[in-house]
């Protein structure tokens, strides 16, 4: 009887493995990952979620802990934190109307204006467009129109090139045909490359997302914790209202 206990002991681990996660064993087409590209991404609308982001600009670089709400196409809040928990911005886009708390010494200043990529890279010091920074960090990379396409390997690493014109566009996967990065060239010259990390097993969504822009010499990282998808946010949430008693100075 002991025997058998013992038996049972040594192969009831490996009987309840979790079995592995299935791997190509050829390169596959390009028509197979864009398959699976739109299988694994694009289908979260809406985020929730706190992050710790690492900014560095021209090679100075600044942390801050921010609560992050993300909704398609263009909806986006920012409260962004220092990592002692002191609140330096508050930033809200509906699409239209962006609007802007900064928490400088008293009395403060808050900005109210249009929606422009130009006003909202005046806060966020990242020079994206608000529709590709939204689709960027909800794990759903635009894709160029190509003309042709292939698919090459290096260094295990799958990578499916998209070519149009003067625009290219590398999209990296993983063992398991999970886009892992994006790059976007233009005239030969990267422009922006997208990192996608740390991807969850169950709902399949990164918890690290990597940006650089080389021109500018910027580079966002962000890394997930708390985190909501497909969730519904209220309309509200998208507008901020100015402290009491605090002018509202136009954004042009």
């Amino acid at each position: 009887m002991l025997r058998f206990i013992l038996f049972l002991l040594l192969f009831l681990p490996v009987s309840c493995a979790r079995p592995p996660e299935p791997t190509w064993t050829e390169v596959p087409t390009a028509e197979r990952l864009l398959q699976r590209l739109t299988e694994t991404t694009g289908k979260v609308v809406s985020l929730d979620a706190a992050a710790k982001v690492g900014l560095t600009i021209k090679g100075k670089y600044r942390s801050t802990q921010q609560f992050l709400l993300l909704e398609k196409p263009d909806r986006l809040r920012a409260d962004v934190l220092t990592g002692f928990g002191q609140l330096v911005l508050q930033l809200t886009s509906d699409g239209d109307e962006l609007s802007v708390f900064l928490n400088t010494p008293a009395p403060g200043r808050f900005f109210r204006g249009a929606a422009t990529d130009e006003n909202l890279a005046r806060f966020t010091r990242v020079p994206l467009s608000i529709t590709n920074l939204v689709r960027l960090l909800l794990y759903d990379p635009p894709l160029i129109a190509a003309q042709q396409n292939e698919v090459k390997l290096i260094d295990g690493q799958l990578l499916l090139r998209l070519i149009a014109d003067n625009r290219e566009q590398e999209l990296l996967f993983d063992q398991q045909l999970r886009l892992v990065g994006s790059r976007y060239f233009v005239q030969g010259e990267r422009f922006l490359e997208v990192l996608f990390q740390n991807i969850d097993a169950e709902d399949q969504f990164p918890r690290r997302i990597q940006v650089e822009l080389p021109a500018e010499q910027t580079k966002l990282a962000l890394n997930f914790n708390e985190l909501q998808i497909n969730i519904a946010p209220a309309a509200e949430r998208f507008h901020l209202q100015p402290p009491e008693n605090l002018p509202i100075e136009a954004l042009p």
